[in-house]
């Protein structure tokens, strides 16, 4: 046989990469709350938002585990108050360089004025060990923006980079467009030579995506390619990435004034973002993600390339992430973590 796929691979009739995925980290079901810490400190991205803490978040009902399926919501109940609507902040305690991550979603934040939901990757001491937005838009937006941010000195190809705002790309399904189909997956590879990102609405994606082996090279072009190469050598940029999930409001982003100003549907209904999402409670009903499954993956074989892994147990917060359409920000204090995970 080995004959046969050297001659194969001479012809180039099979992919080159005949390594594949095994299963790395399983997050699913209950075993999701154990393997993620909650911030409770002030949102780095200043947002209106007071995330809060597992226990307090389950006698609120905004923390449930259903048939499997994880569910974090935000507050859609109460007049908002003090730092602001009462939301949550989850960051895994296992950080990653390299592998393939697979998030199966039924439901993700719906489309409101002033609502900034993510689903995220980000290194230590930002920005030096980079951030991967896998999953992030604010308002009304109906696409999915993918976003790269490093220091100085990476610009991806395929991908639309600025100095202060990183490297992007637009496409996948958003908020009420994602959501009308029941949801769908989004899976992020991530090598040394490019970070791809592809969404598969539900019922269209590939076999094998959320398997025990699955094999992006039968999975067509992805949704987004941040190709690495002498213009940005990806293992020195992106290191440690801690995987979060965050349902923030207004901020540098949603809540900006060249943002909110701007949007003729947000400005009629307040003055400001921060007015409307604390008077209105009743816009958020839809701010919540439910979480079928989420699985992150390694190479099969081993990749000399990558750098040394992370300890698994490593528990601490990860530092902020810049809003995207705004200039970069200094590092802040990472948000603090609650004892209870």
């Amino acid at each position: 046989m080995q004959p046969l796929i050297s001659v194969l691979l001479f012809l180039g009739l099979v992919p080159f990469t005949l390594a594949g995925y095994r299963v790395q980290d399983d997050y699913s079901g209950d075993k999701f709350l154990d393997m993620f810490s909650f911030d409770t400190g002030e949102d780095p991205t200043h947002g209106y938002v007071n995330y809060i803490g597992q226990s307090q978040a389950r006698s609120d009902g905004l923390l449930d585990v259903d048939n499997g399926a994880v569910i974090l919501r935000a507050d859609s109940t109460n007049v908002a108050s003090g730092r602001g609507r009462n939301s949550l902040r989850l960051t895994s305690k296992a950080k990653y360089n390299h592998g393939l991550i697979v998030v199966d979603l039924a439901h993700m934040p719906g489309n409101a004025c002033g609502v900034w939901p993510a689903f995220w990757m980000v290194g230590p001491k930002w920005p030096d060990n980079g951030e991967i937005d896998i999953i992030e838009g604010v308002n009304l937006q109906s696409e999915n923006q993918m976003t790269m941010h490093t220091t100085e000195g990476c610009s991806l190809a395929g991908s639309s980079c600025l100095s202060n705002q990183g490297c992007s790309a637009k496409g996948g399904a958003f908020g009420d467009g994602f959501n009308k189909n029941n949801g769908g997956i989004y899976a992020t590879e991530w090598t040394a030579e490019a970070i791809k990102i592809w969404f598969f609405p539900r019922g269209q994606q590939p076999r094998d995506v959320s398997s025990d082996a699955p094999d992006p090279n039968h999975w067509g072009p992805p949704t987004a390619i941040f190709q690495g190469g002498s213009n940005c050598d990806i293992d020195s940029h992106f290191q440690d990435q801690q995987l979060v999930f965050d349902t923030t409001f207004c901020g540098d982003w949603a809540g900006g004034p060249n943002v909110w100003s701007q949007d003729a549907t947000c400005a009629a209904k307040a003055p400001s973002c921060r007015d409307f999402v604390r008077d209105h409670p009743e816009a958020f009903k839809e701010a919540y993600w439910t979480i079928n499954a989420l699985k992150v993956y390694s190479s099969s074989e081993p990749d000399s390339s990558a750098p040394a892994p992370a300890p698994a147990n490593d528990t601490s917060s990860p530092p902020p992430r810049p809003s995207v359409p705004q200039p970069s920000q200094p590092s802040q204090p990472s948000p603090t973590t609650d004892s209870e995970t």
